[in-house]
């Protein structure tokens, strides 16, 4: 867990994420938010477990954005990824890569 700080009233959220999805979900919860996107390396390191990866990525987004944002805010960041067999599989280049990937046989 990343460090923290009570949430008041006068704390503006920030989204570290450009996911409609996530955007979405803040909206529907009825929360005002600033989406301030981190663009950080999501290259995925050696023998690096699928958990491990997306509790880097996110904390990497969360830190860069709490720095851009000169931690004026609560910031909120994730990260997903789609795993078969214990493999990351990343994001599709296009749409036929997207097809390969949900045919994969185990």
């Amino acid at each position: 867990m990343l460090e923290s700080q009570t949430v008041k009233e006068k704390n503006i959220l920030v989204l570290a994420s450009n996911s409609p999805r996530r955007q979405q979900l803040l909206a529907l919860g009825g929360w005002k938010f600033n989406v301030l996107v981190a663009d950080v390396d999501e290259s995925l390191q050696p023998r690096e477990a699928p958990g491990d990866y997306v509790q880097r990525v996110a904390e990497m987004k969360a830190r860069t954005s709490a720095e851009k944002s000169h931690n004026a805010g609560v910031v909120i960041a994730a990260d997903t990824a789609v795993v078969d067999g214990g493999e990351i599989l990343g994001k599709p280049l296009d749409e036929s890569d997207a097809v390969r990937m949900l045919k994969r046989q185990p």
